[in-house]
């Protein structure tokens, strides 16, 4: 069996295309194909001793014969003696084993995978001692997006992927992981991987599950003063230590694989408006509008724009009498729709195109690259305006229209608001250098937009946050 699937194996190296299942099914006629080589190796030799003769064209065709299956033969054996030095260096050779070996000594369930910690040493992902090979999640769903799953039929996803080479000791990149490496050549029947550290805190992102049950959504943490990420968690998610069919088949309507604090777009809402509110003050006006019950239309081709109480009053049977004159301070802790619709037109759509792509509005953002794949968000879309698009202008200054943010986008503009304007890229592994960006705000916009979000929380409509 094992010479068997040394030759498969030497396919799918060459023929990197065929597919495990494919080779899962070759490996009775590879098997077949050996044995006949050698039937036919002693039928020829039978053969000559009964003829008693030799003939130059026998000897020529038994040689080339011959030489054909010690070719073979010598093939074979390299490659199973490199598997049984090395073989813990070809990830999917690995990922094979574990899937279509299934005998008790199968070396491939004797590699003891890295652990994935978070930023306090709390295993995220371990080897399951009840069953050698398969990994265990302590955590179940509350690290399932970001941390990812190993599982032998259903293959890999988040870090356990992108970290697959790391997780195994067949990375060489520093001095720890050549000593592992090295570690592992002269010890084969105790093959070790590396340890990964998150910058994630467990107890944290356990809080922000429970907050989130029942709900879909996301929520992001971040330190602003190195990127690092302290929570990033999605729901709903799945259990990777009870992986189902049903996950994959396109019919989960409650799509637990999507990870919806890095991939998911919404509309930015209402949190949309400190964008509009920074842009304003760095072009230098904090104007009062009046804010009337019959709300802002931006043009006759338009809708008004109305303030949410224009319809609570509608319902309840009353009159919404409007905000009246609001400053801006005030706007912000009211959340009208009304002024920053207004303010966004003022301020001019090029302007706000201008101030989106500098707080990468328009872009992805890459979380973590690892040796075998990266995880990243999706890329947030903000239209490209001009100062003519007012209709358009009016719709993204109360973040509705053509704009879409993840909430990992939003999250990095709240922190840089909160450091005074300065921005980092956002990272997830302990250990990896933090990266300054370019400042999204000047710090005096960073501190007044600041000023109006506390005021907001602590006397207006966040005062539920």
């Amino acid at each position: 069996m094992d010479s068997c699937l040394s030759l498969c194996m030497i396919s799918w190296r060459v023929a990197p295309w065929l597919k495990a299942d494919a080779l899962a099914r070759c490996m009775p006629l590879a098997h077949a194909a050996f044995w006949c080589l050698a039937g036919l190796l002693v039928l020829l030799l039978l053969g000559r001793a009964l003829a008693g003769r030799k003939t130059r064209t026998f000897g020529r065709a038994y040689r080339i014969f011959f030489l054909l299956v010690v070719a073979l033969s010598a093939a074979i054996l390299a490659y199973q003696a490199s598997w049984q030095l090395a073989g813990f260096a070809r990830p999917e050779f690995v990922t094979f084993m574990k899937r279509y070996n299934r005998r008790p000594d199968n070396p491939a369930a004797r590699i003891v995978r890295g652990k994935i910690r978070d930023a306090r040493g709390e295993a995220l992902a371990e080897m399951d001692p009840d069953h050698p090979g398969r990994r265990r999640y302590p955590h179940g769903p509350a690290f399932c997006h970001i941390v990812g799953y190993e599982h032998p039929f259903y293959g890999m996803s988040g870090l356990e992927l992108a970290e697959q080479d790391f997780l195994v000791g067949i990375t060489r990149d520093s001095d720890s992981e050549r000593d592992q490496f090295r570690r592992n050549l002269l010890n084969r029947d105790e093959i070790r991987g590396n340890d990964l550290t998150l910058t994630l805190q467990a107890a944290l992102q356990e809080e922000a599950a429970a907050l989130m049950k029942g709900r879909k959504g996301a929520v992001v943490v971040i330190d602003p003063s190195t990127g690092a990420l302290l929570v990033f968690y999605s729901a709903p998610g799945f259990d990777p230590n009870r992986m189902a069919p049903g996950l994959f088949d396109g019919g989960d309507p409650d799509a637990r694989l999507l990870n919806r604090a890095a991939r998911g777009l919404y509309p930015a809402g209402s949190a949309g408006k400190i964008l509009v509110a920074a842009a304003a003050l760095e072009k230098g006006i904090s104007p009062v509008f009046d804010c009337p019950s019959g709300g802002y239309r931006p043009n006759l081709s338009t809708r008004a724009i109305r303030d949410h109480e224009y319809y609570e009053y509608r319902k309840q049977g009353r009159e919404w009498p409007g905000h009246g004159r609001l400053n801006m301070r005030d706007a912000l802790a009211k959340s009208s729709n009304v002024y920053f619709s207004r303010l966004g037109v003022q301020v001019g759509g090029a302007r706000l195109r201008a101030a989106a792509e500098r707080c990468g509005l328009t872009r992805y953002w890459v979380i973590h690259e690892g040796p075998a794949g990266s995880l990243a968000s999706a890329a947030a879309r903000f239209p490209a305006l001009s100062d003519d698009d007012i209709g358009r202008t009016a719709q993204v200054s109360i973040g509705q229209g053509d704009m879409l943010v993840t909430p990992l986008h939003m999250a990095m503009i709240a922190g840089a608001i909160g450091r005074n304007g300065s921005a980092w890229k956002p990272r997830l592994v302990a250990g990896t250098p933090a990266q300054a960006l370019d400042p999204f705000f000047s710090p005096a916009c960073a501190r007044a937009v600041a000023g109006m979000m506390r005021n907001a929380v602590l006397h207006g409509t966040g005062r539920g946050a």
